[in-house]
């Protein structure tokens, strides 16, 4: 006999925490917006890793959104733009503004600055 959906969950647990999302973006210029997902349920933000490609003295700063409307301006779920300059070790951001976003709502990643030419922008996102 099959199992029922409800056996097929409670032998999976609990849901955990998301994979981390990792996004790749070549040269970041100020003003580039890249939409990450639409949360399935509730998510929250818990960690953000940042690392920097090429350049000459790179600079990025960007700040992550979430919001029903990806054509609005949508809330912020940084305090402030997060900085970083690193092509070696990355930056790490633990504190934000608003990191709870609702199911439905998109999530994205708006550049706000951009200097020294980076060849690159790498951003890890943990979700919970």
């Amino acid at each position: 006999m099959p199992l029922s959906w409800r056996q097929l969950a409670s032998l999976l647990g609990p849901p955990g925490p998301m994979t981390p999302l990792v996004l790749s973006m070549p040269s970041p210029q100020a003003n580039d917006r890249r939409i990450l997902l639409r949360a399935p349920q509730a998510q929250t933000i818990s960690r953000v890793d940042a690392v920097l490609s090429g350049g000459t003295s790179p600079s990025v700063s960007f700040s992550l959104r979430h919001g029903a409307d990806v054509s609005a301006a949508g809330t912020v779920a940084t305090t402030d733009p997060i900085t970083v300059t690193s092509t070696t070790t990355g930056s790490a951001s633990t504190s934000f503004q608003s990191p709870i976003f609702p199911a439905g709502h998109w999530l994205w990643l708006q550049v706000t600055a951009a200097s020294g030419n980076p060849l690159g922008l790498t951003v890890s996102i943990e979700l919970q």
